[in-house]
């Protein structure tokens, strides 16, 4: 399967809205967990199927959703039914591989994003998608998998502490992007550390062997990071800017905070971008640098050898009546023009400053 778009031979041909999981299957079995909570009250369960949730959601308390596997296509079916969330929407949800995006419909906002892991022992980032489907009174979230992402939020919850309890359903929604983006720059910081520290090793004065490869892995896990941040942005604006009243008045500081830290996201990203392609072109400019000082070497030595391999071939022609041929002090003579052109040589390139 490629990396960066899911296998998609499965939904070729079907009719659009057709309800088929595209990706890895992460859970056998599908789990639900149902939060409702008031300033007053907090009721957790596990309900047996999506249409007991119908009879907790109240316009005076938030019932948060979660569903944890897409594999079940039929729930995911009855989700849409009893909802009224349209099949192409869902189709989106179930598509892994779907590019992070915003819709809004007449009663509902729709969120679909990534949540990312760095795994320290591939060296490699993997994605998870998660869905949200935010009315004014309730909040459906989806993930591919059970995770422990949003547990700190449960808890807060749970134990009363801070705004959630006292909020509605859209603050609730800034609670788990707010967490979102904190994982973003939190992977952020992991890769870029290590894109820094390969930078001293590209100065080291012998290059060492897997240096371009390792710096071409970062550049495709930057590229990864980019793809399913850059989208949050359009995302995060369309939020803010939206005026159908799913988001209050007195939440929009919070969503333009957030706003705030997926622009440095992205910014941060672009200079790690920047950083890998000059580092690429500082280890090919030092190893045309090492090539040119090796073949500054041997350029030298063939120069000293040019002149010596001149004098050399002539007295070594086989003429008889060649001058100084039977000179008693010949090879003395030899060797002491041999030296003195290689000292005026060596004279000549010290004085301009070749070695």
């Amino acid at each position: 399967m490629a990396r960066f778009l899911n296998d998609r031979k499965e939904i070729t041909g079907k009719m659009p809205g057709s309800l088929i999981h595209l990706g890895l299957k992460r859970t056998e079995k599908t789990r639900l967990r149902m939060i409702r909570f008031s300033t007053d009250e907090l009721i957790e369960s596990e309900p047996g199927r999506l249409e007991d949730c119908l009879s907790s959601i109240s316009e005076n308390s938030v019932t948060w959703i979660n569903i944890d596997g897409l594999n079940d296509e039929k729930m995911i079916s009855e989700l849409g039914e009893l909802f009224n969330i349209h099949a192409i929407l869902l189709e989106d949800m179930l598509d892994t591989g779907q590019r992070p995006k915003f819709a809004e419909t007449d009663d509902l906002l729709v969120v679909i994003l990534k949540v990312l892991n760095y795994d320290e022992k591939s060296k490699k980032l993997s994605s998870e998608q998660i869905s949200m489907i935010l009315d004014d009174s309730f909040l459906i979230t989806l993930q591919e998998e059970e995770g422990t992402y949003f547990d700190h939020i449960r808890e807060r919850i749970r134990k009363g502490n801070g705004r959630a309890r006292r909020k509605k359903a859209d603050y609730l929604t800034y609670l788990l992007l707010d967490t979102i983006v904190d994982n973003y720059l939190l992977n952020i910081e992991i890769l870029g550390s290590i894109i820094e520290k390969t930078e001293s090793r590209i100065f080291a004065s012998k290059p060492q062997k897997g240096l371009m490869e390792e710096v071409y892995k970062h550049k495709t896990e930057i590229n990864f990071l980019r793809k399913n941040i850059r989208p949050v942005k359009e995302i995060v604006h369309h939020l803010i800017e939206n005026e159908s009243g799913f988001i209050a008045d007195d939440n929009l500081k919070y969503f333009r905070d957030l706003n705030d830290l997926v622009m440095q996201a992205s910014e941060t990203i672009e200079i790690y971008q920047m950083m890998l392609n000059d580092q690429l072109n500082i280890y090919h400019a030092s190893l045309d640098s090492k090539a040119n000082e090796i073949m500054k070497v041997l350029t030298i030595f063939s120069a000293f050898f040019i002149p010596l391999s001149f004098v050399a071939g002539v007295y070594g022609m086989n003429f008889d009546n060649l001058p100084e041929l039977h000179f008693k002090y010949g090879y003395l003579y030899f060797w002491l023009v041999i030296l003195t052109i290689t000292l005026s040589l060596v004279f000549y390139f010290r004085k301009r400053r070749w070695f």
